[in-house]
């Protein structure tokens, strides 16, 4: 594989290995690697403090709202409440990522998944 894109031969060495295990082909991880370029993400430290995870929407809910509620419930946010079902299952994730938490993180979409990570790395 030709890594052209990125100046830290470490960091396309690590996204090869992390994502060609993960079903993505030479070129996809070339992308992943242009993309990262393109937020500023230029060592394998950065890669490491800025991901956040990789989500496919489901059905009819978005990666965005998935990453939103599995991050709510990471942080302790939904185990540690009295809320009742009813209530917690009427969140709407998608207006949390849109209004909130879209600006704090970006996504990058290979092959139909999207990868997320934090702007302040």
């Amino acid at each position: 594989m030709t890594i052209t894109m990125c100046e830290d031969k470490a960091l396309a060495t690590y996204v090869a290995e992390e994502f060609n295990g993960a079903g993505l082909d030479n070129e996809q991880v070339q992308e992943l690697l242009q993309e990262l370029d393109d937020y500023g993400i230029e060592t394998v430290q950065q890669f490491e403090d800025a991901y956040a995870g990789c989500f496919e929407s489901s059905g009819f809910t978005s990666a965005e709202a998935i990453f939103c509620e599995e991050l709510a419930d990471d942080c302790g946010y939904m185990g540690n409440t009295n809320l009742p079902s009813f209530i917690t299952n009427h969140i709407d994730w998608q207006s949390v990522w849109d209004c909130e938490l879209r600006h704090d993180y970006f996504t990058i979409e290979i092959s139909g998944e999207s990868y997320f990570f934090s702007k302040y790395f």
